[in-house]
């Protein structure tokens, strides 16, 4: 029997993987019948990478030394032809790291896909997670620090996670240029379903048909992002707990309720010397992948940033207060729906607790007699 196909969808950051991780994990029993293994939880792919990759941090309770190894024994006991994970961290790995991780897959048919998407696009989009992830630092502090010529901590943040080129070389010098695919992103404004047919060419899972999924990002806009990011200097300030911040702020407010209330007017764009720099350096990128020799599922081309010309830069910590005003006003009747959402589901399970533990009464010879 022919080893089983591992396919690793390592990222990058921002190009669509939570709508790949959706669709996978929402059609993993589909995948199955046809021999394709999607280990879920997703939770446990997550934890697995940060086993192997000795990462801090991140939502999960409890312990994850092991997590890599209970993977892998996963990957072992299947028995079908291919398996795939999805996990954006893995980009983040260095040399040594992906020595390690196909290593621990010796005797596995492994290759490496990883998406890219167009610098003019990302930026903006980067910084969003950043504020997310509880950073203060305003759209034009993060901008400067990217493209300044000094080195900078936001400078390194971003390229660990955006330099398509490097992370594609990094891979291809462990596994051959041709075990390693580079997913461009299509233009804004195309078919999202164009996403995963080049994703699903990279995976091997072209002739699996798939239900589709909604490919609903959550964006913030511009308003959405700033006002979270002024909770965040608030979060600071009050010396918010992490739990209660990664609950509260992290998943209530920025990924259920702010989304809501985006407006798709509110975008982010570049600034003229930003639009430069972004150009020069997607230039680099496209070059760099096309003489590294992996493979690539769609077109350079889409990876050269498209502006429009004359469009106004609107900075979104220069957004009037008005504004900033009406969307926290909007947002905390978010929050107070989704307390009591949370509320009904506490007291409902409660209610179901004390039956489950409540004896049910006893027939007496009088309740069964029937008169």
């Amino acid at each position: 029997m022919s080893p089983t196909r591992v396919s690793l969808h390592i990222g990058a950051m921002k190009t669509g993987t939570t709508f790949v991780q959706r669709m996978l994990g929402s059609n993993r029993q589909l995948l199955a019948d046809q021999g394709v293994l999607y280990p879920t939880p997703w939770s446990d792919q997550v934890e697995a990478v940060r086993d192997v990759l000795a990462l801090k941090g991140g939502s999960h309770l409890g312990s994850i030394d092991g997590s890599w190894h209970r993977l892998l024994a996963q990957l072992k006991d299947w028995d079908g032809p291919a398996a795939v994970l999805s996990v954006e961290f893995i980009s983040f790995a260095d040399a040594t790291q992906i020595q390690q991780v196909v290593g621990d897959l010796k005797g596995f048919d492994v290759s490496v896909v990883v998406g890219a998407r167009d610098l003019g696009r990302v930026l903006p989009a980067q910084w969003q997670t950043a504020v997310r992830n509880g950073q203060t630092t305003t759209y034009r502090e993060y901008l400067s620090g990217v493209t300044g010529r000094r080195p900078s901590r936001a400078k390194r943040h971003f390229w660990k996670r955006q330099d398509i080129g490097d992370i594609a070389a990094r891979w291809a010098k462990e596994l051959g240029s041709q075990s390693v695919s580079v997913v461009t992103l299509p233009p804004s404004g195309n078919d999202p379903n164009e996403l995963w047919r080049r994703m699903a060419i990279a995976l091997g899972l072209a002739d699996i048909p798939l239900e589709s999924h909604d490919s609903n990002n959550e964006s913030l806009g511009a308003t959405g992002t700033e006002l979270l990011r002024r909770v965040n200097e608030q979060a600071n300030d009050m010396e918010l707990a992490q739990w209660n911040y990664q609950h509260g702020v992290n998943r209530a407010l920025s990924h259920r309720v702010l989304p809501n209330l985006a407006d798709e007017r509110s975008s982010m764009s570049l600034p003229p010397g930003e639009q430069e720099w972004a150009t020069r350096e997607a230039r680099r990128i496209v070059h760099e992948i096309s003489e590294s020799g992996v493979k690539v599922v769609g077109e350079l081309d889409d990876l050269l940033p498209k502006f429009k010309t004359g469009a106004r830069v609107e900075w979104p910590e220069d957004i009037p207060e008005a504004d900033l005003l009406a969307l926290s006003t909007a947002a905390l009747a978010g929050l107070a729906d989704e307390f009591a959402e949370l509320k009904k589901d506490g007291l409902a399970g409660r209610k179901r607790k004390k039956r489950e533990s409540t004896p049910a009464p006893q027939s007496s010879s009088e309740d069964s007699s029937g008169d």
